[in-house]
């Protein structure tokens, strides 16, 4: 299998897994007084926010991957991490701007508590997972031959 398929495929996973566990525990946290405790509010909702992620976020996958693809035939792993972190960072901080002016703080949590978990695992799963340079599957397939 194509290993830049392979290392979207493991890194949006982890991200479609973790974060909505990421999601709910923040969410826990930041109501005041919370009626029910944090495993089952899990219990409760995380099959509904995996799901919902999942399905979200196949369009991000297809690009994530493109992206790898074609960054990993022209950089080594460690520019094409540094590269998806740096999109990543941006990409999470634009919301931030513009609630910058508005001043409302719990519009500020609100966004962070949605955003910073999937990011924080999209990283995550970006230096965790290993991404093969491009000679050696050229090497693995010659080596079929």
């Amino acid at each position: 299998m194509n290993r830049s398929f392979t290392y979207s495929l493991k890194v949006w996973l982890l991200m479609v897994i973790i974060a909505p566990l990421l999601h709910l525990a923040l969410s826990w946290f930041i109501i005041e007084n919370p009626e029910i405790s944090l495993i089952d509010e899990i219990k409760k909702d995380y099959i509904i926010f995996t799901d919902m992620i999942l399905l979200i976020t196949i369009p991000f996958a297809f690009v994530f991957w493109i992206t790898v693809y074609s960054l990993s035939k022209k950089k080594e792993p460690f520019y094409v991490k540094q590269f998806l972190t740096t999109a990543i960072l941006i990409i999470t901080m634009l919301p931030f701007f513009e609630l910058l002016f508005e001043k409302n703080v719990s519009a500020v949590t609100s966004i962070a508590v949605i955003i910073f978990p999937y990011s924080i695992t999209g990283i995550a799963g970006i230096w965790l997972h290993k991404l093969e340079p491009a000679g050696i599957e050229e090497e693995a397939v010659e080596e079929t031959e």
